[in-house]
């Protein structure tokens, strides 16, 4: 790896519509080394991060090998569930942004009630 690319990850609501500062962000490169722990900002975005690739000029001839690096991305927020991303591709010179979408988890203790009876139907 010679050349740096860089990552920039934003959090939002599952709809899209709220921003979500606080988030816990990690990315893993392909080794399974953590190149970046940290939260996103007021505005739902991490800092520009910074990831190791292999040289550009290796996208110049079809055998000139992988022109890329590949990061593992995992995003979460107390009362959402976790957002994975796998081999996301890192390009040097490039930045990546990588947009995630946090799905809020249930609260128990709603007013919807399910009973389910033995043949299989539900009543509500």
């Amino acid at each position: 790896m010679q050349d740096t690319g860089y990552l920039l990850v934003s959090a939002r609501t599952a709809d899209g519509v709220l921003l979500l500062p606080g988030a816990d962000v990690r990315v893993i490169d392909s080794e399974g080394q953590t190149v970046y722990e940290g939260k996103t900002d007021r505005d739902g975005y991490t800092e520009e991060i910074s990831v190791a690739t292999p040289p550009r000029a290796n996208s110049m001839t079809p055998d000139g090998g992988r022109p890329f690096a590949e990061v593992g991305i995992s995003v979460g927020r107390e009362g959402f569930y976790t957002a994975s991303y796998s081999r996301v591709p890192i390009f040097p010179g490039v930045v990546t942004i990588q947009p995630t979408s946090l799905q809020a988890v249930p609260q128990s203790g709603g007013n919807f009630n399910a009973s389910f009876d033995e043949g299989g139907g539900n009543r509500l």
